[in-house]
């Protein structure tokens, strides 16, 4: 993945999957960074506070476009 590209997961919305468990939960991509060979995320959940970095395959995103839609 080029700079650019990882930029452009920055404010991109996604599920999380906690390791272990069939718990998923909607969280907004921070930062994103390369740690030894892995792309992490640093993620915010959507209904919540705090933030963590989580490994990229935890991390699943949909194509579909929200933008303009107001809750």
């Amino acid at each position: 993945m080029k700079a650019s590209e990882l930029a452009n997961t920055v404010g991109k919305v996604g599920v999380l999957r906690v390791s272990g468990t069939a718990l998923l939960f909607e969280v907004k991509v921070c930062d994103a960074r390369y740690r030894y060979g892995h792309l992490d995320y640093l993620v915010s959940p959507i209904a919540g506070s705090g933030e963590t970095w989580h490994q990229s395959d935890q991390i699943t995103f949909n194509d579909i476009t929200t933008e303009g839609i107001e809750g």
